[in-house]
């Protein structure tokens, strides 16, 4: 059973997520925030310190339900090539979720990187990006287990999944940002098809 801080703490989520749909993270204020969850800005100030903790609560949860669905999937299939098929598709598919979600802030991620190149880091995309590199790196090692994928020492393994991982980030941020999001799929599964020809025995 949920305590009452709990109960609290979801509805302000809520409210918030709702505002920032509409609005974007720019234009919502914590006063707009505080009205939605039909509470003071003290009580809001009590829960959260800013609007972007508050986005970055909002995040956290988006990723915990993303990395839930990712190993569910990825434990589906049976070969280490359908798993990192499935490990591409899936996060392709939460993209194109939060893209449609948050359609105003995908505009405001554009104006931050035509005004600031290069400024797009957050305080969990470090987190978020070790979690994704962990269940790669555990799919390349299942493939060398199987005998699908050569043999490659830890060190080659590490580098595999920084590679993969950049590549990949560079393309969908690079479709995100140009709006070529239904080019997505077929450049995206391009790449993984070049990178398992490199990596098969």
């Amino acid at each position: 059973m949920k305590t009452k801080d709990e109960i609290l703490r979801e509805k302000i989520l809520s409210g918030a997520d709702k505002l920032f749909q509409k609005y974007g993270l720019v234009k919502t204020t914590m006063e707009d925030i505080a009205r939605e969850a039909g509470k003071g800005k003290s009580t809001l100030y009590y829960y959260f310190k800013s609007k972007e903790e508050i986005f970055d609560a909002l995040i956290q949860k988006e990723n915990a339900k993303f990395f839930h669905t990712l190993q569910e999937e990825v434990s589906k299939v049976p070969t280490a090539v359908e798993k990192l098929k499935v490990f591409v598709n899936t996060r392709l598919l939460r993209l194109k979720e939060l893209t449609n979600l948050y359609n105003i802030m995908v505009s405001e991620v554009r104006e931050l990187l035509s005004s600031q190149p290069g400024n797009l880091s957050t305080p969990y995309r470090k987190q978020f990006n070790q979690k994704e590199a962990n269940i790669l790196k555990s799919i390349f090692q299942y493939g060398i287990v199987t005998g699908e994928f050569r043999v490659f020492s830890e060190s080659d393994l590490d580098m595999m999944c920084f590679v993969f991982m950049s590549a990949q980030n560079g393309l969908e941020l690079d479709l995100i940002v140009y709006d070529k999001l239904d080019d997505m799929l077929v450049r995206i599964n391009i790449f993984h098809e070049l990178m398992i020809d490199g990596i098969l025995k």
